[in-house]
């Protein structure tokens, strides 16, 4: 509806961009990039401006509608979920992104102060939108009660199953893809906009400028003439990586410890609904061991990022580190090769005797969830008639008699394969079950129709006239 008014403000925000590109004449490229990004911010301020407008209107229309139907509490319940997450994860997620980037830019002049935090809200604010779909989620987990019930291997109530656990595992993958974009952004920053050293990385302590290298790869960045001052520029970016590292091992063990319940949902067995056999005894301590793999390796790399002495015996000898991460490899594949293992080589040939309990329990689970245990149960007998079956009842029901199925069309399909396959690229795609008139009578019949196969013609006879001319029809 206000299309063209969106549009002129943009054009008009646009006039400073234009100006500086036009007004761009051999000045310094670190003044360019202030004023482009001063004219970008203009835009952005407008565009948000224009989000703001429409989300107010939309609010309006639909507090309308509701208040129409008498469900205006519902929507405000909701809208006020909404707001409560949008805010919350715009203001978390911002300060953490913005104190990042910040922290990443300082060494390089031409990037404005304030450019690292508008580029933070701005994400936070993409995150943030898409999670205001987290309010049913949360408005289950605000409000859930207990049941009363427990399931038999963690002692959780089923509402935690139902109400809790979706709620953790959302805000998790929120936290998860924060870090890995924040990971992804110090990657970028520092091997592609950081001065270059004559060394590797993990001598950050004394970098040396080797004569014609290139040291800054920005225009504008800190003069690092100095090895104290580019050691230290490293020194602070290895830090930042050793600490985000750290977070996401933690996130990574945390999302390990959640998983074990999903166990409980839906194990690895194909035979019991839930928890089996391998799941409890295997697969949960295989869970455990995976989650303390991934916490230890948080706290060693933020011992790192604090201690000097610990960040340097791990970075100054590649064994020290490779070992380390030889280690984690080893016991996160042991953790999930052995209990699949076992589960294939020793539960599957003795299923009868080791899934029995967790069958029972699944069984009993699934009769207290549909009522079907306790004093609302009971059980009868019905005899198949009021009277004993005599040869006059069978002749009454000769025609049903003779039209009930005796054959199995998935039985029936191979052995046509094999009796009247007559040759290789003859096929039975399937079997069907249909009704005609036989002898004046209504017969249940099985029919199905052999056809042709190229794709089992022998490699020889795979030739154009076999493929377009000749096996393309039936020949009785």
């Amino acid at each position: 509806m206000f299309q063209f008014a969106y549009l002129f403000l943009i054009l008009l925000a646009a006039l400073p961009l234009g100006r500086t590109f036009l007004r761009q004449r051999g000045g310094s490229p670190v003044v360019f990039l202030h004023r482009l990004y001063r004219d970008l911010a203009y835009i952005a301020v407008a565009v948000i401006g224009i989000i703001c407008f429409e989300t107010a209107l939309t609010i309006s229309l639909q507090n309308y509608w509701f208040e129409e139907l008498g469900q205006s509490y519902r929507y405000w319940l909701a809208l006020g979920l909404r707001s409560a997450i949008f805010v919350t994860v715009l203001c978390s997620v911002g300060i953490f992104v913005g104190y990042n980037l910040r922290a990443l830019c300082r060494p390089l002049p031409a990037v404005p102060k304030s450019a690292p935090w508008f580029a933070a809200f701005v994400f936070s604010a993409v995150v943030a939108f898409s999670a205001t779909t987290l309010w049913l989620p949360l408005l289950g987990f605000l409000g859930a009660a207990a049941t009363g019930t427990s399931d038999p291997v963690f002692g959780k109530d089923i509402s935690f199953y139902l109400l809790a656990l979706p709620w953790y595992d959302d805000l998790l993958d929120i936290v998860m893809t924060v870090l890995v974009i924040t990971i992804a952004l110090w990657a970028v920053i520092g091997l592609g906009l950081y001065p270059r050293s004559g060394r590797a990385l993990d001598h950050f302590n004394d970098y040396l400028r080797q004569p014609g290298t290139q040291v800054l790869r920005m225009i504008g960045a800190v003069e690092a003439d100095a090895p104290a001052q580019s050691g230290t520029i490293w020194g602070r970016w290895i830090r930042q990586g050793l600490a985000l590292g750290a977070l996401l091992c933690f996130a990574s063990g945390v999302s390990r410890f959640l998983g074990r319940y999903y166990l409980i949902i839906d194990g690895h067995s194909q035979v019991v609904a839930g928890g089996s056999y391998a799941d409890v005894n295997f697969w949960i301590p295989a869970y455990n061991v995976i989650m303390v793999g991934w916490i230890a390796a948080a706290f060693i790399l933020m011992a790192a990022a604090c201690a000097t002495r610990i960040r340097i015996w791990l970075l100054m000898r590649p064994s020290h580190w490779v070992v380390l991460c030889g280690l984690f490899v080893v016991l996160y594949l042991g953790a999930a090769i052995i209990p699949s293992t076992v589960e294939r080589l020793y539960v599957g040939p003795n299923q009868i005797t080791l899934e029995q309990p967790y069958l029972l329990r699944s069984i009993a689970g699934t009769r207290e969830a549909y009522n079907l245990d306790g004093a609302s149960m009971e059980e009868r007998e019905f005899a198949v008639s009021a009277a004993p079956l005599t040869r006059e009842d069978l002749d009454k029901s000769g025609a049903t008699l003779r039209d009930a199925r005796i054959w199995d069309w998935r039985a029936l399909e191979p052995q046509l394969q094999q009796i009247q396959g007559l040759r290789p690229y003859y096929t039975f795609a399937g079997v069907d079950i249909d009704r005609y008139m036989i002898d004046g009578v209504q017969r249940q019949v099985m029919i199905t129709a052999r056809e042709l196969n190229v794709e089992k013609l022998p490699d020889q006879a795979k030739v154009w006239v076999n493929l377009a001319l000749k096996y393309t029809h039936g020949y009785g």
